[in-house]
């Protein structure tokens, strides 16, 4: 990547800011509206099944569950690219506390098992040094932090579950419990958003606010 001064690393942060909050506001509404489908789907109103047809109230189904795929694979690319800037921003500053490249503080979310503690390892850091601690048994964000890595990983989890559990649905009851499950996804999405939402703009402002002074008086 084009190497950038710190005042230029944290403008683009700030633009990958906005297009990330931006993005998690259009897929709440997505998956709220997925969720209100699969409801229905649950009570025999719509279908996606091989043999429905696609066309009224099923195509809109389609349709905006679709949307909601794209926008998912959409808003991962670009969480992953704010990410990176953050923990370049920090290296930039030469601000002590991240042992994570801005590399391997993405790259760990698409290493198996490790991606279910070391991704969270480095967003720990990143929200440390950019609120002006070094220290990483620090306390501040707790809440925010474990709650949307809490979600996060369990939204992974049930994914996973329900993907394996769709190959080997046979029976009506076995693709109830694949939608139950898928049910249970969108839920967990739908309160893992506005957490990943004020994670972002923490983020983002505390490295506007206080990351350049850090490497003025570094």
């Amino acid at each position: 990547m084009t190497d950038m001064t710190l005042g230029e690393g944290i403008a683009l942060l700030q633009r990958r800011g906005r297009l990330v909050k931006g993005l998690l506001v259009v897929g709440f509404v997505a998956i709220l509206l997925v969720l209100i489908g699969q409801a229905a789907e649950l009570y025999g109103y719509v279908s996606l099944a091989e043999d429905a047809v696609v066309e009224g109230l099923n195509a809109l189904y389609f349709g905006v569950a679709t949307a909601d795929l794209l926008l998912e694979l959409t808003t991962s690319v670009i969480f992953c690219m704010w990410t990176y800037r953050a923990a370049a921003n920090i290296k930039a500053a030469g601000v002590l506390g991240l042992t994570f490249t801005p590399a391997w503080a993405v790259g760990w979310h698409f290493v198996p098992f490790a991606n279910f503690f070391r991704p969270y390892q480095a967003m720990r850091q990143i929200w440390n040094s950019s609120h002006g601690s070094s220290d990483e048994s620090s306390s501040g964000g707790n809440g925010l932090l474990i709650g949307w890595w809490g979600l996060w990983s369990f939204s992974v989890a049930v994914s996973i579950v329900a993907s394996m559990a769709s190959f080997d649905a046979v029976s009506p009851d076995e693709e109830r419990e694949v939608l139950i499950l898928s049910m249970l996804y969108s839920v967990t999405n739908l309160l893992l958003y506005p957490l990943a939402i004020r994670l972002v703009d923490r983020v983002t402002r505390a490295q506007r606010d206080r990351l350049t002074a850090a490497a003025t008086f570094a």
